[in-house]
């Protein structure tokens, strides 16, 4: 119990660092001095900053699903359970800006930043926009056909949706929620209406 208060108060500190100073300038002695704590007590249960990151990465994100998750579970239909995934995921990364540029920036792209902790979050949202699916399938909204497909296209969605997000915090994109309606329109109108077939 002592040692999960100690890394939540690790992770809300560490967090307000990296957010203002990034990762590169944010050392160790500033995480322990802003916990009123010293270094030797936090190389206890961290070897290294990188190692904090990654626990302050995964608090985010889960944050984000979480909201994101319970957005959706209050929208009425499943096409506007699509849209409801793509605008709240967003607008809640927009809170967090500039640690999202942090990951894009110094740890997306490197070896350092745990691969396994990206396909956990990418696998629950797969897995959200699956539930998605297969409720629009069951009332009928969406064509019975989708259920053969649905060993890929909720991955097909979820990096669709992931690209417009880096667009957006690129500054490659201005009115988001227009255009993600746009898209989710032409998603949707695809589900409902057009055959697939994505193999």
């Amino acid at each position: 119990m002592k040692e999960v208060i100690f890394r939540e108060d690790v992770i809300r500190e560490a967090q307000k660092l990296f957010q203002t100073f990034g990762l590169k300038k944010t050392t160790m002695e500033d995480i322990a001095k802003a916990m009123g704590k010293g270094k030797s007590t936090l190389y206890y249960y961290y070897q290294s900053k990188e190692q904090i990151f990654e626990d302050v990465l995964q608090s985010e994100l889960q944050e984000v699903f979480n909201v994101t998750k319970s957005a959706v579970e209050k929208a009425a239909t499943a096409e506007d359970k699509l849209r409801t995934f793509a605008v709240t995921k967003i607008t809640v990364l927009t809170k967090m800006v500039n640690l999202y540029k942090l990951v894009c920036g110094e740890m997306m792209w490197q070896p350092s930043c745990s691969k396994e902790l990206f396909s956990e979050y990418t696998q629950q949202e797969i897995q959200l926009i699956a539930s998605i699916l297969e409720s629009g399938i069951q009332s009928g909204e969406f064509k019975a056909q989708l259920s053969d497909e649905m060993d890929l296209l909720p991955s097909l969605i979820v990096s669709s949706i992931r690209g417009i997000e880096r667009d957006y915090f690129n500054n490659k994109l201005s009115g988001l929620e227009n255009r993600i309606n746009i898209i989710s329109g032409i998603l949707t109108d695809g589900l409902k209406n057009h055959p697939i077939n994505i193999k």
